[in-house]
């Protein structure tokens, strides 16, 4: 998760750049409420299916294999660039898939099991987790002060939620 803060960080230095052409706020704030709207209605659905069938690992390992033949027919279309990937990238990429997999899983467990709140409660929380994680596991992955400042207002949304 730690990907998530350095994406923050290039987001930022993106942003105190000078602007891309045909760079728009509108556009930016449009995006941002298209994912949310979608990230909610995913999080209703989800809790729908798996009271509907109540098969957790199922509807979270359906999920799965819908992502790879969608990224499958976005490659073998072209619509998307096929990535070149070495036997060492791929191997590399295995345990970090794993772990992603697990995450996925459980987050369909938890909000199938719980209320859809708790379970948005806990995913904010997941870079507050990550960036402890990178502190106190070697080797000590320690980010820039911008990075851990990004926290904050993590922080602070789950604190209203609760």
């Amino acid at each position: 998760f730690f990907f998530l803060l350095e994406e923050s960080e290039k987001i930022i230095k993106m942003a105190a750049a000078k602007p891309a052409a045909g760079a728009s706020p509108l556009k930016m704030v449009a995006l941002v409420v298209a994912w949310y709207a979608g990230n909610t209605l995913y999080n209703i659905y989800n809790k729908k299916a798996t009271n509907m069938i109540h098969a957790h690992w199922f509807v979270a390992a359906a999920q799965l294999v819908v992502g790879i033949v969608w990224s499958l027919t976005m490659w073998t279309t072209g619509l998307r660039k096929t990535p070149n990937l070495t036997a060492a990238d791929i191997s590399a990429c295995i345990p970090i898939g794993l772990m992603a997999c697990l995450a996925h899983a459980g987050s369909v467990l938890a909000m199938g099991v719980g209320a859809v709140s708790f379970a948005q409660i806990v995913k904010a929380c997941e870079p507050v987790f990550a960036a402890v994680v990178g502190l106190l596991v070697p080797p000590m992955d320690v980010k820039p002060v911008l990075a851990y400042m990004m926290l904050i207002p993590i922080v602070g949304g789950v604190g209203l939620a609760c």
